[in-house]
């Protein structure tokens, strides 16, 4: 059997997961449960979740010679299963659970989007070098800022999602600037990259707003998918205790798709917390090297994919303070609702993690990227395709200061 399909682990790094008893409120991903009678519903809900690790032995990067990202790529596996149930609750559903051995199309068409292959358009490999437009180079690790800006970039050729990607970099949403981004256009002429099934990854030559030849997603109402997300840095050194409600309250939202963030320099995709007092979150760890996938069927062996053993829980306490919140909203009516739950169940939780306006004040400054041609990759001369990216290398412009890290400042909001 080929490397390639060996289900084999290796565990590079996994915190020791506290034996204890799971009971009463837990919310995963805007969803109650009650334990121990919800509990097999729980654990049907959490193996569904895409689980990605670390990799072995897949094409080399660019021409580094990288063959494995184990040991630097933890934060990038994070911010592929954020944006992989993002796209899970597009396509697939809000309901929908995973069976061993399903055939189901649109599920294996997802999971294409992030196998470690060049023409994968969330492929490591796209992940790794786009990252050098934010000072960080292949093999180094990255914040959960630098990966949010890296989807922000290759969402733009997605045109099975039509997502939508924005980052409220200055701890400030402002309602209207969201709406405006979200609003649905005519596109004639679209150089993104749509998924013809059992045949890999082409250009779609011709789209339409309307439904799509390819199964993807329209704009519907007028309106595009929206992934927010909202960096975070919650102390100077450590997670500061006056902020756990407020951050457990942000996965009660319906529209959740979880943090990312973690210990120092050991990220994890957090996707849900304990009620009550106290502050334990539930994860799902990427710090396992498994070997590369790459199928020869349009159906994905997807076993590596979901992590059925045991749940993971952390406390609150042991996070960096550097964390990135994300919340996915499908229709005007659900982001409507978003801007309400944050507004009114996370902002009213306790000390402010952000504000949200209704429309920019006069004395703040316009944000950059605030167009919805920035989204649009239709109809200009000088716009690339994802065929152009795998062509060549990843699309390079001057670099992009918005995603260091270091550019977070601890902002203490009026009542906090």
């Amino acid at each position: 059997m080929s490397d390639a399909f060996c289900a084999t682990y290796e565990v590079v790094y996994r915190p020791a997961d506290e034996e204890v008893q799971i009971r009463g409120d837990v919310w995963l991903l805007g969803r109650h449960y009650n334990l121990p009678q919800d509990k097999q519903e729980l654990e049907k809900r959490v193996a569904s979740l895409i689980w990605c690790t670390y990799r072995k032995n897949f094409r080399a990067i660019g021409g580094t010679g990288y063959t494995s990202d184990s040991g630097w790529g933890c934060t990038m596996r994070c911010g592929q299963m954020l944006l992989a149930e993002s796209l899970s609750r597009l396509h697939l559903g809000r309901d929908w659970i995973w069976t061993p051995g399903t055939t189901d199309r649109r599920y294996h068409t997802l999971l294409r989007f992030f196998l470690d292959k060049p023409d994968s358009i969330y492929a490591l490999q796209q992940i790794a070098q786009f990252g050098e437009d934010f000072h960080r180079k292949v093999g180094e690790w990255f914040g959960p800022n630098n990966m949010c800006q890296v989807i922000r970039k290759l969402a733009r050729y997605d045109g099975w999602s039509n997502l939508v990607v924005h980052i409220a970099m200055d701890m400030t949403i402002v309602e209207s600037e969201i709406y405006d981004l979200c609003k649905g256009k005519e596109q004639s002429v679209t150089k993104r990259t749509s998924y013809k099934e059992g045949k890999g990854l082409s250009v779609a030559e011709e789209s339409s707003g309307g439904a799509t030849a390819d199964g993807g997603i329209s704009s519907r109402d007028d309106f595009r998918p929206l992934l927010l997300f909202i960096p975070l840095r919650l102390g100077l050194d450590t997670f500061e205790k006056k902020y756990t409600e407020s951050l457990k309250a942000c996965f009660k939202v319906p529209q959740s798709v979880g943090v990312i963030g973690g210990r120092p320099r050991n990220a994890h995709w957090f996707y849900g917390c304990q009620g009550g007092d106290g502050g334990k979150l539930f994860y799902l760890d990427p710090h396992t090297v498994q070997a590369s996938v790459d199928p020869l069927s349009e159906h994905v062996p997807d076993e590596t994919y979901h992590d059925t053993g045991s749940l993971h829980l952390m406390s609150l306490y042991e996070l960096e303070p550097s964390m990135a919140v994300g919340f996915l909203c499908t229709s005007k009516e659900d982001l409507a609702d978003l801007f309400v739950q944050l507004k009114t169940n996370v902002l009213g939780a306790g000390p402010g993690l952000f504000e949200v306006f209704s429309s920019r004040p006069r004395n703040m400054p316009a944000l950059p990227h605030m167009s919805a041609d920035d989204y649009d990759l239709s109809g200009d001369d000088d716009s690339e395709s994802f065929h152009d990216l795998v062509a060549i290398d990843p699309i390079r412009s001057a670099p992009d200061n918005s995603g260091q890290d270091e550019d977070f400042e601890v902002i203490e909001l009026p009542g906090t």
